[in-house]
């Protein structure tokens, strides 16, 4: 789906209920929904005002894909891996989808970022393949 800042909530709402049908327990589907929630209001907020989610499941997880078409992170953003100062109003956003994503991937440059979040699924709902 795509999306701009009036569709952040609507991206909430779509990763929450697919994550749900495939039957994710509900404090991982929390988790899951407020680290892309981060990407997404990241996207809007510094990637150019809008974006795509992609969110699919396979091998036995649940993937969001976010993806903007800003100018890209710079580097020291993503490097850093202690969370910035509480005083400091902004800058949570890459620390927490780490903290809350069982996987994450960043790809970044001056033709956008994307990010890629996994959340594993129950053994139970794995696919079989």
């Amino acid at each position: 789906m795509a999306f701009t800042e009036g569709d952040v909530a609507g991206a909430r709402s779509a990763v929450e209920q697919f994550a749900r049908a495939r039957g994710m327990p509900g404090e991982r589907v929390t988790d899951l929904v407020l680290a892309t929630n981060e990407a997404v209001v990241n996207a809007v907020a510094y990637g150019g005002g809008q974006g795509v989610l992609r969110v699919w499941a396979d091998d036995g997880s649940v993937h969001c894909d976010i993806r903007d078409f800003g100018r890209g992170i710079p580097m020291h953003r993503l490097c850093g891996g202690d969370p910035p100062p509480a005083q400091r109003p902004g800058g949570w956003g890459i620390w927490l989808i780490r903290r809350l994503a069982d996987k994450v991937a960043f790809t970044t440059g001056p033709g956008g970022t994307a990010v890629r979040i996994a959340m594993t699924l129950p053994d139970d709902d794995r696919d079989v393949r």
